[in-house]
């Protein structure tokens, strides 16, 4: 069972193999210096790639279980954005990457479209935009992100930024990959979920439409001229957010226990799902 979760995080690895990831991973200048350096190494000490593999194909199982995990997703970026918000007005370094980027990179709204998706017919309980109803997990990670918003402003730092790196570049990079596998395993809408999708035209440098490229690298090249408005504490208090980012992710794709046979629910409701677009896309041409 953990090998399906390891062949998910696989596919998800191998889609850094595209231009639009892993090519643009190792092409990009701005991420071989400075901090964005720094926070690439991050990525590879504490991304868990087999619970990303097994806790995605999970929440895949069902619409309640994948309600419970958008659900924790929306408070988390709702609650990130706010802080990044009000503390790009007071924290030169967090301004300089929020400042020009923050309106392509938002989730929440996007996540809260999805969440109303399939919400209709769900329990109120899954209603996680009421604090009350948060998970302990979700509860611990929203409240390090406050607290790293609150510290940002009293001391004009910029620890918000770890979590804005964990969060925002794992959609950049693998997210991309899931739409499909949610999309026909559960059921959803075309064009679901939204919060895969990124609206590349405001950064559009050469009257091409933009590209995702685009916003990785400027957004890298944000990053370490946040840098220079630092100190070497402030740097490496970005770098440890950013780890402990990685492990508030790996606490929330865990927490709702039976990984392993709802990853493997998943992953037959991922392939049986494929086959029944297949099968409707072949009756219509």
């Amino acid at each position: 069972m953990g090998d399906i979760g390891r062949r998910l995080g696989s596919k998800v690895a191998k889609s850094l193999m595209s231009e639009s990831s892993a090519t643009i991973l190792k092409t990009a200048k701005a991420n071989k210096t400075s901090l964005s350096k720094a926070l690439d190494g991050t990525m590879k000490k504490s991304h868990d790639m087999k619970i990303f593999g097994l806790g995605t194909l999970a929440t895949m199982a069902s619409r309640q279980r994948y309600a419970r995990f958008t659900g924790t997703m929306y408070a988390v970026y709702r609650t990130m954005e706010e802080e990044l918000d009000a503390s790009a007005a007071i924290s030169e370094p967090v301004g300089i990457v929020w400042n020009p980027y923050g309106s392509v990179l938002r989730r929440s709204e996007r996540l809260h479209q999805d969440l109303l998706d399939v919400q209709v017919s769900s329990s109120p309980a899954l209603d996680l935009t009421n604090e009350s109803l948060w998970s302990p997990a979700t509860t611990a990670y929203v409240h390090s992100i406050r607290e790293a918003g609150q510290h940002d402003r009293d001391n004009k730092g910029a620890r918000l930024l770890g979590h804005l790196y964990c969060r925002y570049f794992a959609d950049l990079f693998g997210g991309s990959v899931l739409a499909t596998p949610y999309r026909v395993a559960l059921g959803l809408p075309a064009n679901t979920p939204r919060h895969y999708e990124f609206d590349f035209s405001s950064v559009d440098v050469d009257g091409s439409g933009g590209s995702r490229r685009a916003l990785v690298e400027g957004v890298y090249s944000s990053i370490n001229k946040a840098a220079t408005r630092m100190t070497t504490d402030q740097e490496v208090q970005v770098a440890a957010e950013s780890m402990l980012a990685f492990q508030h992710n790996i606490d929330v794709y865990s927490e709702d226990g039976k990984l392993y046979t709802d990853s493997v629910r998943g992953g037959l409701k991922v392939v049986t799902g494929l086959v029944a677009d297949q099968l409707r896309f072949g009756t219509t041409n």
